[in-house]
């Protein structure tokens, strides 16, 4: 039982870790700075064998996640915020 909750607890962190990677991802991509922007939004809608493994490993499906940033796809992290809020 201890051994499982440990396990368990490895798990969510290594989950939270590769969440966290997507989430700068998506920063970088909605950010005012072109350099990262651009190389965002490579690795977002092109690099698909890295992205699909580090969605896996964050428990995310490529394919609706992709779908969700389309729908965002030319406006700020400002606009979304505020569309969020």
């Amino acid at each position: 039982m201890v051994t499982e909750k440990v396990s368990d607890k490895k798990l969510e962190l290594i989950t939270a870790l590769w969440r966290g990677v997507i989430a700068r991802a998506i920063q970088d991509w909605l950010s005012n700075s072109l350099r990262p922007q651009r190389e965002a939004e490579r690795y977002l809608f092109e690099s698909s064998a890295d992205l699909s493994l580090v969605c896996s490993s964050a428990g995310i499906d490529v394919l609706k996640l992709r779908t969700s940033l389309n729908k965002v796809r030319g406006r700020t992290l400002e606009d979304v915020l505020a569309v969020t809020a």
